[in-house]
């Protein structure tokens, strides 16, 4: 979900003690809107585009020919083959189609090797590393994510299919919705400027995104979100790419003050040294711990059979989402991106490593394991960067804290990080509250209450918030189910909500009995403020621009019941 950097032009101010910045864009921007204007809906047509109607020509001619799904073009022999195998299963055949035969838009999003940390644990014997391909396949009607297993013989071997949810678009629909963007009239009435495709800088993908009251949200499509900055703000055209039309323009945020630009290269972030991470877990000994940790496709780093002094404390932990929401205006709409993290090699993540996992000594005793993820022109406005911190405690504590370090695309932001928590096999689930503790025995979901003495109990496992920069934490509690997190998951839920609606309800949702293995998802809301939460800027520094970060977090604690 790399960012497509779109701009006119990004007023950068030259420090008097370093040189001139390069200029990033060469339009001469006309005058500035105005902050939260008004958003400007589009029309409902579809720009006639040649690209569009190649576009349109080819949706038509994948729905009246087998295997009647669109396929990932420019693949070479073996990825090409898994994806034809994986469109022609007959689970994804009947996914695909209605009971009267008609068929659902879809389309191949992305191929590529399926790593260790993407597979649930029944697979690891049938797909050893290299031996199996991942194939995800997105249904545009009812927005399912198919996420199908082929071995090295072409056989399907596993189908997973997630509703609600939206996997990370290939480039060709990213460049796809820049056209669109600039050849639509609400571009051209909230810029004060003809686009031109010369505008776009800088692009890799585009952003999907959700746009509360528009008939993007209501009809659930996959929507995605070109960016314009122009001096201080910032503007988001919201792209329908189920019906290739714009949606809503003219939704300016307020990004404080712009700094200098940074590009972080590409072969930092996609280091060699980072891919073998993707594929093999790393032991982590040390201090009576022990665990292992593993870089999944879009999950982050996820932490493993955690156990201290030889006593098991945590099965699984890994930062799901990333849903950042802003104000766009009076009329109380709001607009924001749904980031993934994960590993750079065979991926479409938002926003990839930045660096190996780093493990370092914590002044009162203990060590923490951490791992950066970063947006490539991080920090400039609308780049991100978030954190992964586990932090290991001489007393057997083990605390898990998502982070961002910001920029974002507003000083009114709200990050809702999705944690998923799978306590050791077979505890039970309990509701504590003060002293006293109350089993579960359906699913369901709360607003997290505040304190050490109000969390969960699995087994002898208590598992409280850490609160950090939260003002508000949903949790919610599943059966643990293979299809719902064990492997790699795509986005799920929106961006901009601002209820309890963050994505896990879907699991809760009709309440099933907890009659086995559970999990706990954790989505603390974080306000982030300029110079204050979830907020970066480049300043001088020994003749050197550096970031400088105001960092915000929250996650849980998770620690051995007392006398246990």
């Amino acid at each position: 979900m790399h960012r497509i950097a779109l701009a006119l032009s990004l007023a950068l101010l030259a420090l008097s003690s370093c040189s001139t910045a390069p200029a990033v864009s060469s339009v001469t921007p006309g005058p500035q809107p105005p902050a939260a204007s008004a958003i400007v809906l589009g029309d409902g047509r579809t720009p006639d585009l040649p690209a569009i109607r190649a576009e349109q020509e080819r949706r038509r001619a994948a729905l009246a020919a087998a295997p009647f799904i669109l396929l990932r073009p420019g693949l070479a022999g073996p990825l090409d083959a898994a994806q034809r195998a994986a469109a022609a299963d007959p689970q994804v055949q009947d996914a695909t189609s209605l009971a009267s035969g008609a068929r659902l838009l879809a389309e191949v999003m992305a191929v590529g090797p399926a790593r260790a940390g993407d597979l649930p644990a029944a697979l690891a014997a049938t797909c050893p590393p290299g031996a199996c391909t991942r194939v995800v396949i997105y249904v545009y009607p009812d927005t399912t994510s198919l996420t199908v297993v082929v071995d090295d013989r072409d056989q399907v071997v596993d189908v997973q299919a997630l509703a609600a949810s939206q996997p990370e678009i290939p480039q060709e629909l990213a460049a796809l919705a820049t056209q669109i963007a600039v050849a639509s009239p609400q571009t051209a009435q909230a810029l004060g400027v003809p686009p031109t495709a010369t505008m776009a800088l800088d692009y890799a993908s585009a952003t999907k995104t959700n746009l509360i009251g528009t008939p993007c949200e209501r009809s659930r499509h996959l929507c995605v979100s070109p960016v314009f900055a122009w001096g201080t703000q910032a503007l988001w055209v919201i792209v329908d790419l189920t019906e290739l039309r714009l949606v809503g323009a003219a939704t300016w945020t307020e990004q404080g003050q712009l700094s200098q630009r940074r590009d972080v290269s590409e072969a930092t972030l996609q280091d060699d040294a980072i891919a073998p991470l993707c594929d093999t877990p790393q032991t982590l000994e040390r201090e009576g711990w022990r665990a292992s940790y593993l870089l999944t496709s879009s999950d982050g780093l996820e932490l493993r059979d955690v156990s201290f002094q030889g006593r098991p404390l945590l099965a699984s932990v890994k930062m799901v989402d990333w849903h950042v929401g802003y104000a766009a205006g009076s009329d109380g709409q709001r607009v924001g991106f749904s980031d993934t993290v994960g590993c750079p090699v065979f991926s479409s993540a938002a926003i990839i490593p930045y660096s190996l996992p780093t493990i370092t000594d914590e002044a009162e005793g203990g060590f923490a394991l951490k791992m950066i993820f970063r947006s490539p022109n991080w920090p400039q406005a609308c780049n991100y960067q978030y954190t992964f911190t586990a932090t290991f405690a001489p007393d057997g504590a083990l605390t898990v804290l998502a982070g961002s370090d910001g920029r974002g695309c507003g000083v009114d932001g709200l990050y809702h990080p999705v944690l998923r928590i799978a306590p050791p096999p077979a505890a039970g689930l309990s509701r504590m509250d003060g002293e006293t503790t109350t089993p579960l025995t359906t699913e369901g979901a709360a607003t997290w209450p505040g304190g050490a003495d109000r969390g969960f109990v699995a087994g002898d496992v208590r598992v409280t918030p850490a609160w950090g920069d939260a003002t508000l934490a949903y949790v919610f509690w599943s059966a643990a189910k293979a299809a719902e997190g064990e492997g790699d998951l795509p986005s799920i839920g929106t961006c901009c909500r601002l209820d309890i609606q963050q994505g896990p309800e879907a699991f809760v949702t009709p309440p099933e009995p907890l009659a086995g293995d559970s999990v706990l998802w954790y989505v603390p809301q974080i306000p982030n403020a300029e110079r204050a939460r979830c907020w970066a800027d480049m300043e001088l520094k020994d003749g050197v621009l550096v970031p400088h970060i105001w960092p915000c977090d929250s996650g849980v604690r998770i620690v051995r019941e007392p006398g246990s």
